[in-house]
């Protein structure tokens, strides 16, 4: 097993107000059991949200909202973003 971590990352590469880049964790797992990851949260300002849907047609549900530092296990969805409304970076993190 290998350890993974993947940044959410700001198209305009500010880290200020923006969307995220879609992560897909779940695209290459189609033999692994592994539906859990490490998601965590570096706060200056704002509020960032993760994201998540199941299909790409699907709408985007906000799963969680963050206004502090955070380290937290989550379930991994098939299309994943964050959405800054302030000045925050987001890392997921899987076990291959």
């Amino acid at each position: 097993m290998a350890n993974v971590s993947t940044q959410f990352i700001d198209p305009a590469d500010t880290y200020g107000v923006y969307t995220s880049d879609v992560v897909q964790p779940t695209k290459w797992q189609h033999r692994s059991n592994q539906t859990r990851g490490v998601f965590q949260v570096d706060w200056t300002s704002g509020v960032l949200s993760l994201q998540m849907r199941v299909h790409e047609d699907a709408p985007w549900l906000t799963i969680n909202t963050y206004g502090a530092d955070t380290i937290e296990e989550i379930v991994l969805g098939n299309f994943m973003r964050v959405v800054s409304t302030g000045a925050a970076k987001a890392w997921l993190g899987e076990v291959e």
